[in-house]
């Protein structure tokens, strides 16, 4: 917990950093070109991500049994078959990169540095999604913390080779790849050298390469792959919409509303990162009543913390966008008005998107994503086309497909699933969302007798003067001894000695 607080606040950081020192190197126009890059490659990693994650759930079930000569099997098919793979995609990388400036807006670059950042952002993507399988190890051992520190380092690498490259040669499309390219090589190359260090009963072998089980595995991979496309149908689909039909400047600014989002979720998806080998656990163990607990929990836990920092990024938003992008920015105001609360629901459902592949049922879930992504997309189109909402459009399409979707679907499919009561996923939805409707009305309350200035030190302070009478309210009014124990298990040795002083 302790490391991967630390990297979703590295991420976090830098991720609110670099957006206005993009802007200020390259200007707006050039800047949307990044994130539509990153967006291209979402859909890179949406076939490999899902392939990594039924890879681990595999290595994972095989290691809680004690079966080592299985778990090698499964991780020396996963690594061939993920190198597979990675070969198919490249050539189609390949000619996205070179199709690129001809297919989107991109203002005044230079076609050529288009192509070049797209090919090293998408090679990157190859070289992370790699890394997937590597990272299941660290899964079935529970050593998540290796993947954080991993990432963290990538994060890192990846900003401070940026800033070198920028100081010694100024702004680079082809450069900002080249550090892409660099910083995956590194955070690749960490998890190696700790696959050999810690886990050498681990090899690499054809003769453990299993091509009926690799079959097996993929299945399940191929019904998440079709969810992950679902899921790109949202975000990314509407940026590639925005910059082809209202160019690269409307791109660009909601680029910058998809950042905020992203942020959040990256916050989001690293919190329950930690339940996912919970669950395993207990699937394995066939403890059924632990694997419902457990998401329960995380989801009420997640929910109410998470409720805060989006309702004081509300609360506070004329203050921290004027210090994050300077003045002129007040058009991403209603965007983030409506897409905003819809965080709530995302950061206390995000547990539940495990369960369906913990019990091999993703082809419901890879349909239902699909379908409303579509929808997503086709009232997007709608918006932009036949009315003059625009960006707004746009923003409420995602609300939408994004309710029906984490709020309606996912919660009754996940009780179905476990044969658990449908009440028992939707509570935690009451308490995140009573939790944020409550800071709201003290914050508007509150706002009206005072106005917090336009300083990061007043922010920060703010921030952390209400935070934690908050984090103490919660604890003592929204968990019993049971959660709080649970709580207390995931963070590091030493506070935990502290608090049982």
């Amino acid at each position: 917990m302790a490391v991967n607080i630390l990297r979703t606040a590295v991420m976090a950081l830098f991720g609110f950093l670099m957006v206005p020192y993009y802007i200020d190197q390259f200007g707006l126009a050039t800047y949307a070109i990044l994130p539509l890059a990153t967006s291209i490659s979402s859909y890179v990693l949406s076939v490999t991500d899902p392939l990594g994650d039924a890879f681990a759930r595999y290595t994972s079930i095989a290691v809680q049994k004690g079966d080592i000569g299985l778990a090698n099997k499964t991780y020396s098919s996963s690594v061939f078959g993920m190198l597979k793979c990675v070969a198919v995609l490249v050539p189609l990388a390949l000619l996205v990169s070179v199709i690129s400036p001809y297919v989107f807006n991109i203002a005044d670059s230079r076609a050529h540095d288009v192509q070049i950042l797209f090919a090293t952002v998408l090679l990157s993507s190859l070289l992370i999604s790699f890394s997937a399988c590597l990272g299941s190890v660290f899964m079935a051992y529970n050593k998540l913390y290796i993947i954080y520190a991993s990432k963290t380092v990538y994060c890192v690498s990846q900003v401070v080779l940026v800033v070198f490259f920028f100081m010694a040669e100024g702004p680079s499309l082809p450069l900002l790849g080249v550090s892409y390219v660099l910083a995956s090589i590194l955070m690749m190359s960490m998890m190696v050298y700790y696959i050999k260090k810690d886990y050498p009963q681990f090899r690499i072998s054809r003769r453990n390469y299993d091509r009926k089980m690799l079959r097996e595995m993929s299945s399940l991979g191929m019904w998440s792959i079709v969810s992950e496309f679902g899921t790109l149908m949202y975000i990314e689909a509407s940026l590639i919409m925005v910059n082809i039909c209202l160019g690269a400047a409307e791109q660009a600014s909601f680029a910058i509303v998809a950042n905020v989002i992203s942020m959040i979720n990256t916050t989001t998806t690293s919190l329950a990162a930690v339940s996912v080998p919970l669950a395993y656990r207990h699937f394995a163990n066939k403890d059924g009543d632990g694997l419902v607990g457990t998401m329960a929990f995380f989801m009420k836990f997640i929910g109410v913390i998470m409720a805060f920092p989006v309702a004081l990024l509300i609360l506070l938003m004329p203050q921290i966008l004027e210090l994050w992008l300077g003045p002129g920015y007040e058009n991403l105001y209603n965007m983030l008005y409506i897409m905003l609360p819809m965080q709530i629901s995302f950061c206390t459902i995000r547990v539940l998107l495990t369960v369906p592949v913990v019990y091999l049922r993703m082809r419901v879930v890879a349909i239902v994503t699909t379908g409303l992504g579509i929808l997503n997309a086709a009232m997007c189109l709608a918006f932009i086309i036949f009315t003059d909402f625009g960006l707004l459009g746009v923003s409420a399409s995602w609300a939408v497909s994004m309710f029906i979707l984490k709020v309606v679907f996912y919660p009754l499919y996940s009780s179905k699933l476990t044969g658990t009561r449908r009440r028992m996923f939707y509570l935690p939805l009451v308490y995140s969302h009573a939790m944020f409707a409550a800071i709201m009305m003290v914050g508007c309350a509150i706002g009206k007798v005072y106005t917090v200035p336009v300083s990061w030190i007043a922010v920060i302070l703010v921030v952390a003067a209400t935070f934690v009478p908050y984090f103490i309210m919660v604890m003592r009014f929204l968990f019993n001894s049971k959660e709080k124990d649970m709580i207390v298990h995931f963070l590091p040795g030493f506070i935990q000695r502290a608090i049982e002083r």
